[in-house]
């Protein structure tokens, strides 16, 4: 494909995009930063929040949006991967930008960047800082794609660094420790910068990047803390965010659907870039949060939950939820999974294997897909109740089988979820 294309559509830009570098991922920022001071993007107009961490940063971001749109501000948004459409990965104020205004973005990009090759990935985050930078608005919330040290995102300057969580995931480009991948996520940091740290127990590296740039940092459970009203007597389970810094306190807040970990981690961010909240507007808010392909129920009797976890820790959170569904819940509780081969999915079914009545397995047919046979290995025998040649198959199959009291739960990867809810 020559240089300099133009396409009059976003799927001929896209399937371009997937055709111009060799590699799906190609660390570092030597590439994308050339191109990006090329462009000479006005982002000094909007407040800049880079958002990291293994898992939690898109639930973190789109509840961030929600709650700073509700205060009326505008706001700005890049996310990764998308579920339905492309367009679902760069919003203002929650609305796509149109097909039009993706194609003049990539158009700028293609002739900013001459010979220099860029991935899918370089290209698109380059094409969304262009259009939120010519957006203008009050906040733009990044979430960085891999790691943070070499991640595209990273080449901005942010007012405010946010690491979600460390967790194992992506070891073949981050490490295998989680202080290795704290290092990585920790390049996120700014020398005298604001930051906030969601993760329970940060790894030493992101402390030690913390003190090393003398960092203006919120810690999780140290700066500020969260606590769970569990439900009792009829009452629904409540939750208690505090700040020990502020001493700002939230009581009897609405329980979202999303880990409370990540919510307090939205409030601190808050707290960090002075943002006084209305509590009513976050009751409500946190009332009616819901982000796809995060626990989200798509179907009744039987009730279907899809679920993007993908790795460990999210799988552990997973777990919980199950935990909490056996004690509402008559029927039995089916899984039906794909998984990526890269990713540690022994480990991921072995926390699993014993809280589900039986696994409906499917091939993810791409190259990083694992098979249904190479997940039926890591399984014992008589809980793999069918292995199926996609999704789709294992999801048709599951509900002609389970009776309607059953609950069936859908995860393993962002190429599931977006299999099932666009059929």
């Amino acid at each position: 494909m020559a240089a300099n294309a133009c396409f009059d559509t976003l799927d001929g830009w896209l399937d371009y995009l997937g055709q111009i570098h060799p590699k799906e991922i190609d660390m570092g920022l030597d590439r994308v930063e050339r191109v990006f001071n090329r462009l000479n993007l006005p982002l000094q107009h909007s407040r800049i929040i880079l958002v990291g961490g293994t898992n939690g940063k898109g639930t973190t971001t789109a509840l961030t949006q929600k709650l700073l749109t509700a205060q009326g501000y505008s706001v700005g948004c890049y996310n990764s991967p998308h579920i339905h459409d492309y367009k679902e990965r760069v919003t203002l104020d929650n609305q796509w930008f149109s097909d039009a205004q993706h194609c003049q973005a990539f158009a700028q990009i293609e002739q900013a960047r001459g010979d220099i090759e860029l991935t899918y990935f370089e290209f698109g985050t380059l094409a969304a800082l262009c259009l939120l930078a010519q957006a203008t608005p009050d906040f733009i919330l990044l979430e960085v794609g891999l790691g943070g040290r070499l991640d595209a995102t990273n080449i901005v300057a942010p007012e405010l660094s946010v690491i979600t969580t460390v967790a194992l995931d992506h070891k073949d480009w981050l490490g295998d420790t989680r202080e290795q991948i704290g290092f990585e996520k920790a390049g996120i940091f700014r020398q005298n910068g604001k930051a906030v740290c969601g993760d329970l127990n940060p790894p030493s590296t992101v402390l030690d990047q913390a003190e090393k740039l003398s960092l203006d940092i919120l810690w999780q459970q140290q700066d500020f803390t969260y606590e769970l009203n569990p439900a009792d007597n009829g009452q629904a389970a409540s939750w208690n965010w505090t700040s020990n810094v502020s001493k700002q306190q939230y009581s009897d807040l609405p329980v979202p659907n999303m880990p409370l970990q990540n919510t307090s981690t939205c409030l601190a961010i808050l707290e960090q870039l002075g943002v006084e909240l209305d509590s009513q507007v976050l009751t409500n808010v946190l009332a009616d949060f819901q982000i796809a392909g995060r626990w989200q129920q798509i179907n009744n009797q039987p009730k279907v939950i899809v679920d993007v976890a993908h790795n460990e820790e999210a799988i552990i959170q997973l777990v919980e939820n199950v935990k909490r569904l056996k004690q509402t819940t008559n029927g039995k509780i089916y899984a039906a999974v794909g998984m990526l081969k890269d990713k540690d999915y022994q480990s991921c079914l072995s926390l699993v294997a014993p809280i589900f009545d039986g696994f409906y397995l499917a091939d993810i047919n791409q190259p990083r897909g694992a098979k249904a046979s190479d997940l039926a290995a890591c399984l014992p025998t008589e809980n793999v109740t069918a292995t199926c040649e996609n999704i789709q198959t294992a999801y048709k199959n599951a509900l002609a089988h389970v009776q309607t009291d059953d609950v069936l739960i859908a995860f393993g990867s962002f190429w599931v979820i977006t299999d099932l809810l666009e059929n």
